[in-house]
């Protein structure tokens, strides 16, 4: 699995260029312009997310209507959707009480003689609110949007705090005596570092761990429970990074963020030639994952689609 910083090495190879012609700050600019073009196109399972509002959050915001409806519930919209899947409320056991089936434009949504084909359930997107109608029932407890989103930033890494590396030592990497956290090349920053206390327990016996367990530096070595009979405990406070987040572009489908940042380069060096060739090797991975998605959902099964529609056809 390559790091943020091997894949702009990468580009920088393919791209055959040094230094002096194409800086890493434009290389890194370059992989987030290809990450981003990726995300208008691509609708692949590692893009799909589900967010669950509670009722205690949709009571809240819901309000009363002047659209015929009892009233409308607003649900903040995530910051990372890019396209809407599917919006559905669920009972507390799980089974879906409604489908918001009919999307509306925002003033057919208001208005109460415009024409819905249900009154089941409605909605509508009002700058980065979602407005459903009639709104949140007694027997809802919850709203489920399903959507395609973006990932992290490539270079983004996971915060170093005591509760993650207590989840998985995988998340943090201890910065060595005399060493140095390593450079974002982009930014030519060292990666942001923390330090935590880090406890751990050792037979008396052999000297081997074992537990490890991480404090933060707030919680004094008083507070900290006491080595068991027959076991040491050794506190140090070491510094820490965040191991890098997983990316599925950058982790799984790397030949996507390479042809599309070596578009954008050649763009930038005004190579149009060489750009619209990798400009067509980038659509084209996208479209191989997308049918390749296409084909997994057509297969095991009969596939049905419904459509409805108040007008003639």
């Amino acid at each position: 699995m390559r790091t943020y910083n091997d894949l702009i090495d990468l580009v920088r190879n393919w791209s055959n260029r040094d230094e002096e012609i194409v800086s890493n700050a434009i290389i890194g600019d370059c992989l987030t312009y290809a990450a981003d073009k990726a995300y208008r196109y691509l609708r692949v399972p590692p893009l799909e997310r589900i967010v669950t509002f509670d009722s205690a959050t949709l009571q809240a915001s819901t309000v009363p209507a002047n659209n015929g409806s009892n009233n409308i519930t607003e649900i903040t919209i995530p910051e990372d959707l890019i396209e809407f899947i599917h919006l559905r409320a669920v009972k507390e056991n799980g089974s879906t009480s409604r489908m918001f089936n009919e999307k509306s434009d925002v003033r057919t949504f208001y208005d109460p003689y415009g024409e819905k084909y249900s009154n089941i359930g409605y909605w509508t997107r009002k700058g980065n609110k979602i407005l459903i109608a009639p709104g949140l029932k007694n027997n809802e407890d919850n709203i489920e949007l399903y959507y395609y989103r973006r990932l992290f930033a490539l270079d983004a890494r996971v915060d170093v705090t005591a509760a993650n590396a207590n989840i998985s030592e995988n998340y943090i990497n201890e910065v060595a005596s005399g060493e140095t956290a390593p450079l974002n090349l982009k930014t030519g920053v060292s990666v942001p570092t923390k330090n935590l206390k880090k406890v751990v327990y050792t037979l008396a016996s052999d000297s081997s761990v074992v537990s490890t367990v991480y404090y933060e530096t707030t919680v004094s070595d008083s507070s900290i429970p006491a080595a068991s009979l027959g076991q040491i405990r050794t506190i140090t406070t070491n510094t820490y990074y965040g191991s890098e987040v997983y990316n599925w572009l950058k982790d799984e489908n790397e030949r996507i963020l390479l042809n599309g940042a070596l578009a954008e380069i050649f763009i930038f060096l005004k190579e149009p030639d060489t750009a619209k060739m990798y400009i067509e090797l980038f659509k084209n991975e996208i479209a191989e994952l997308n049918q390749e998605e296409a084909h997994r959902k057509a297969s095991g099964g009969n596939i049905q689609f419904n459509f409805n529609s108040n007008g003639l056809i």
